[in-house]
């Protein structure tokens, strides 16, 4: 009776062990401890392996499961799947590390070559000035004063290069940068202005010329003459734009020397004529009455 009685409860025991081997229980360690190595933002993730729950998802992580459920914005009931990742950290992200820009070597040019540089051409210029000629000899003296008021014509046969008109401080006014040629230049008269020397001149210019050209006038008053050179025969004067003042009489010379000589016999003729006349009508009136 005592082997039968043990032996039953070996069988019992046998049994009981082999029911609780079989018995089905949840998987508490369904994967591997996480690999702490964040991503580029910052965050560890776990991954939800087959029969795992939050709990243990956060007790292998070594976190508390209230950290676990502010991390992933859940609740204690909220399902998980297999797959899922979990927020179970988050750390500063790792820094980038920037490769080096290797320098670029630029090629260099060779300087440059120097070379003469031509200088410009002179500027071809006329050049004008009005002035109150005091003394009249038709030369500016060092205290004779600008004349204001004056008009200025330049001019080609092609038409007008420049008007001016003086102001009596800022002169002499230049015309620059002509073309080599031919130049008129005339000054305007005033009504009580008499030239001193030539109102309308004629330059020719070739490149480069630069010419002062002076205008005087006296307001109002004649010039004293000036010394004239007998030696020389004096050169005819050019002619005066506008001037009021009489031209002085020349005499012909084209006329003959014999005409000059019977200019006398005419004129004599001519009272004899004339007296002639008056004594016939007073000779008339006379008998008439």
């Amino acid at each position: 009776m005592v082997k039968t009685g043990v032996k039953q409860q070996w069988m019992w025991l046998v049994l009981l062990t082999g029911m609780w081997a079989l018995w089905p229980r949840p998987v508490l360690l369904a994967q591997t401890e996480p690999t702490a190595t964040p991503d580029a933002d910052g965050f560890i993730y776990a991954i939800v392996q087959p029969n795992d729950s939050l709990w243990a998802i956060a007790a292998r992580s070594g976190i508390s499961l209230t950290e676990l459920l502010n991390l992933n914005n859940l609740t204690e009931s909220a399902l998980i799947q297999p797959g899922d990742r979990l927020i179970i950290a988050i750390v500063a992200p790792p820094e980038t590390a920037t490769p080096e820009a290797s320098p670029t070597t630029a090629a260099t040019r060779p300087p440059p070559t120097p070379s003469n540089t031509p200088l410009p051409p002179p500027l071809t210029v006329i050049c004008l000035v009005a002035f109150a000629d005091e003394n009249g000899n038709g030369e500016r003296e060092p205290a004779e004063p600008l004349q204001a008021g004056v008009a200025f014509t330049v001019f080609t046969s092609a038409g007008v290069v420049a008007n001016y008109v003086t102001d009596g401080l800022t002169e002499p006014y230049c015309v620059t940068e002509l073309a080599p040629g031919n130049y008129q230049i005339t000054r305007s008269v005033g009504r009580t202005e008499t030239l001193t020397n030539s109102g309308n001149r004629t330059v020719v210019m070739n490149a480069g010329d630069q010419v002062m050209l002076g205008f005087g006038s006296l307001v109002g008053s004649t010039p004293a003459p000036t010394a004239v050179n007998t030696a020389v025969s004096p050169t005819p004067p050019a002619a005066i734009i506008g001037s009021e003042a009489a031209a002085p009489l020349v005499e012909d010379p084209a006329e003959s020397p014999n005409s000059r000589a019977r200019r006398p016999f005419f004129i004599g003729a001519g009272i004899l004529i004339g007296l002639l006349l008056i004594g016939t009508a007073v000779f008339i009136s006379r008998k008439r009455t």
